[in-house]
């Protein structure tokens, strides 16, 4: 079962339904009481300390099984001791029996561990005296202190439960803010591969066609027809992106490099796989392709660029160089490549980037031929 499954609200409400469930064992000693006919004044006095002392309970262990609420309050648990003691001498022995199961448990919602424990041993005393003052046989009176060692460790239970709870709740609040904010993550490395490069190209074809327009007009607006196409593009991309089910094609991706690259005056050759690539590393592979062609186009300055596609029994790679950064003038890792790094290493694989020695820039992905 997953954090998500697990409702911890229900569990919540079913734990403070269940605390409540327990007053009903007020109804034996209040019974009691009744059936002895007393008066009026004596009855109107037993209510309303029982009233008392289940508003008390109820609060301390609302309380206590949601720690985010706080510590129970001081005048909750003074509330339901001075009720309790209030009421021995009118329910006498029948709530001496009863009682302690409540005052145990508020006290350990209340007290540390130490102090818990020094409490239900004063409880155990107070209890086992109430009763043989009430002329309760020793013998009847013996396993009262081990009942009262068995509640005190079910409330310490029910306190850490409590603190479960809590968590639970926080951890779940938390894994919900860390999906939105991978998927907000996801989203914009994925407009930005969408983008980044059909917008490069059509800036690079507007600045060559208004460098056209006085020289060669029909070749200028075939550029500016091409931008236009392009513009189309990047529309339907961002749209599909938006869907969540756009997935690029390698093959699409490898034409538009070249298109483009040839545009910017820049030679292309492209050297295919010995073997099918999976659908899975290709898409990835595809992502590989558009950002290298779009630093290409932006920052490298070269003259010529090399596409190798590789596949094997377990990885699928992709080398991009060109020869237009010189050393030691690599371009800085922007956005683009971070992103880039981000996808890569979500699918298992790895990116090399970097300058050549000679010059020059090199890119380099592999990616694992089945998802990890």
């Amino acid at each position: 079962m997953t954090l998500s499954q697990l409702d911890v609200g229900r569990g919540g409400t079913a734990a403070r339904v269940s605390s409540a469930a327990w007053l009903l064992l007020i109804s034996w000693p209040l019974w009691t009481f009744l059936a002895d006919g007393p008066r009026p004044p004596a009855v109107v006095a037993a209510l309303g300390l029982v009233a008392v002392f289940a508003a008390c309970w109820m609060m301390i262990m609302w309380r206590m099984l949601s720690p985010s609420a706080g510590s129970p309050l001081p005048w909750a648990l003074a509330g339901l001791i001075g009720s309790g003691l209030a009421l021995l001498p009118l329910f006498g022995a029948p709530w001496a029996y009863v009682s302690f199961v409540f005052a145990v448990s508020a006290l350990g919602a209340s007290m540390g561990t130490r102090a818990f424990a020094a409490a239900a041993a004063a409880t155990a005393v107070v209890v086992v005296a109430a009763l043989l003052w009430k002329g309760v046989p020793p013998s009847q009176v013996w396993w009262v202190p081990l009942v009262i060692a068995v509640q005190a460790m079910a409330g310490g239970a029910m306190k850490s439960m409590g603190l479960l709870i809590a968590r639970l709740n926080e951890a779940r609040g938390e894994v919900a803010r860390l999906a939105v904010e991978n998927e907000r993550l996801r989203f914009a490395r994925d407009l930005h591969d969408t983008l980044g490069h059909t917008l490069t190209s059509i800036t690079i074809r507007s600045q060559l066609a208004a460098r056209l327009a006085a020289s060669d007009a029909g070749r200028a607006a075939r550029e500016m027809a091409e931008v236009e196409g392009a513009a189309r593009r990047a529309l339907d991309e961002v749209r599909h992106a938006i869907a969540g089910y756009r997935a690029p094609s390698l093959s699409q991706e490898l034409e538009n490099a070249t298109r483009n690259l040839g545009v910017a005056g820049i030679e292309v050759a492209v050297s295919p796989a010995d073997g099918p690539i999976p659908a899975d590393a290709e898409a990835q592979l595809a992502w590989v392709v558009r950002e290298a062609a779009t630093n290409v186009l932006r920052h490298s300055r070269a003259r010529r660029c090399d596409i190798r596609l590789g596949v094997d029994g377990r990885m699928a790679a992709v080398e991009v160089r060109d020869d237009g950064c010189p050393a030691g003038e690599a371009p800085g890792k922007g956005n683009g490549l971070t992103g880039l790094a981000e996808r890569v290493g979500a699918a298992g694989g790895r990116l090399e980037v970097g300058a050549l020695p000679g010059g020059g820039y090199r890119l380099y992905a592999q990616i694992p031929v089945e998802t990890p």
